[in-house]
């Protein structure tokens, strides 16, 4: 069977989970996307974009216009912003670690356990964005959903109540490392599952807010998380006082249940997302020799930048503390380090709403590549005179709050945008979830990495990479449009005309497979 034969016999095709209408002139139209694909006699695909709402006439009038806008925008928000717990469970651990240390020191001292705990919920993470990549694609973006708001918000419950046999600080090192294995697989869920059904509802926004809707929600809601993560615990230890610090880290973990039971309440409700239901394909019927091709490459690097930069920018975050604590005095106090820690990390905000802003202005591709190059550029400066700026704790940490703020506005936003909208939507969620899984193992090798006293080093070597993956970016990654999600599911198409299979997105047919 040939692919013009496949396609000069369309007829029309309905279906309850599908709104899909074929006519016999052989076009296809999906009433709920931003486009119309056209497939003639000849099998060449044509694209005619449309208003990305179903009543543009309609809304473009007064105040309808507006509301219809704040409602696409709300299903976006309610999709990605779980991925605020990871932030904060990644930054808090920080923190509870340095508490760790003073309430147990002999407990603790050369004792791997206490470094565990902050890496094995990297492990955890890198499990569920594997596992639920595939997860996402065949149950549905809503399902993986709200399976990973159960399990983060019981995991975090586990995790503040963690208990020793007998009253054992070793046991409850080791009850916290496992809780927090399983805390990870909670927010890796969200990467394939939260993330990329806000990719895909942030299609339905008005073009020229796409992009920065998708990182407000995701990259920026990881960055609150992190400012909230040196926050409540700066809060806490005022309060409470350093003679109390068993409270003040059983409740910085525990006020992490508060997010996901939120969103759990938000989500119940929902309904899958169209652009999903319509492209969704099993794994089966995809024919994986035209993925590779088409995407092959643009996976790999699009994987290696997000490793590089997950290598410094969370253990620069899980450390942020304890870096603070080796540049202040001795006999400082807790409230203070915390205080200043809180400082730095405020810095990641104002560079991730940048990095909105600039993504729909210049497009995420110049966004990321100028962001890493004036990172690295920072960096090497702070390693050059580092001997001056530790003896100067304010200028130290602003210096180093732009360094991290430089790291948001490029890859911290847009690697991850990159990763949810280059793809087509029946392999996005594998897509998303492989990237973003090989993004978290430079996350753990940070953790051991970084994880010693040369920080001028550290600023070093983090700037070296900045600046590799920025060249890799500039040459190998595509600029994307904001009708990127339908132009990939296009492009999809055609190359599986081309090569002699049938139209994936054929629900009539459902071979794949060459005749």
């Amino acid at each position: 069977m040939s692919s013009n034969s496949n396609f000069s016999s369309l007829k029309k095709v309905e279906t309850e989970a599908v709104p899909n209408t074929r006519s016999l002139d052989n076009s296809r139209t999906n009433s709920s996307d931003s486009s119309s694909i056209s497939i003639n006699s000849k099998g060449d695909i044509k694209s005619e974009k449309k208003d990305v709402f179903d009543s543009s006439s309609q809304l473009e009038k007064g105040s309808n216009h507006s509301t219809k806008e704040w409602k696409k925008f709300f299903e976006v928000f309610v999709c990605g912003v779980a991925l605020i717990s990871d932030g904060y469970c990644s930054n808090s651990i920080g923190t509870v670690m340095t508490i760790l240390k003073k309430l147990y020191p002999k407990e603790t001292t050369n004792n791997k356990a206490l470094q565990n705990i902050g890496m094995v919920a990297y492990v955890g993470t890198v499990v569920g964005q594997l596992s639920f990549g595939w997860y996402s694609d065949f149950f549905g973006r809503k399902n993986g959903m709200i399976t990973a708001t159960l399990i983060l918000l019981v995991s975090t419950a586990l995790c503040a109540g963690a208990y020793g046999y007998h009253g054992s600080i070793n046991g409850m090192l080791s009850a916290m490392i496992a809780y927090r294995f399983f805390l990870g697989i909670g927010l890796g869920a969200e990467y394939p599952c939260g993330s990329v059904a806000a990719s895909e509802n942030s299609n339905q926004m008005k073009s020229g807010r796409r992009h920065g809707s998708f990182i407000f929600v995701t990259g920026s809601a990881i960055d609150m998380g992190f400012v909230l993560g040196a926050f409540v615990p700066y809060v806490l230890v005022c309060i409470f006082g350093d003679h109390h610090l068993r409270a003040v880290w059983r409740m910085s973990i525990g006020l992490g249940c508060v997010i996901p039971l939120v969103l759990l309440i938000l989500r119940l409700p929902m309904k899958e997302n169209g652009i999903y239901l319509k492209s969704r394909i099993p794994y089966s019927k995809i024919p994986w020799s035209v993925v590779l091709r088409l995407y092959g490459i643009r996976f790999l690097v699009i994987s290696l930048v997000w490793f590089i930069y997950d290598l410094s920018a969370y253990a620069f975050s899980l450390y942020s503390s304890t870096i603070v604590s080796g540049i202040l005095p001795q006999n400082a106090s807790t409230a203070k380090s915390f205080g200043w820690n809180t400082l730095i990390n405020s810095f990641y905000l104002p560079g991730s709403w940048l990095g909105c802003i600039f993504s729909d202005i210049i497009g995420p591709k110049w966004c990321l590549v100028s962001g890493l190059v004036l990172q690295g550029a920072i960096g090497f400066f702070m390693s050059g005179f580092y001997n001056q700026l530790v003896h100067r704790i304010a200028g130290f940490c602003v210096i180093y709050g732009i360094f991290l703020s430089l790291g948001e506005y490029g890859a911290g936003g847009n690697i991850g945008l990159m990763a949810s909208k280059t793809s087509p939507t029946a392999i996005r969620g594998i897509y998303y979830g492989l990237a973003a899984a090989i993004g978290k193992c430079g996350a753990i090798a940070g953790v051991y990495a970084f994880g010693g006293d040369q920080i001028r080093i550290y600023f070093y070597a983090a700037s070296g990479m900045a600046m590799f993956v920025a060249i890799l970016s500039f040459f190998f990654l595509p600029q994307i449009s904001q009708t990127c999600i339908e132009d990939e599911d296009e492009r999809f198409a055609k190359a599986c005309i081309e090569a002699g299979y049938g139209n994936p997105y054929d629900h009539e047919e459902t071979v794949l497979a060459k005749a």
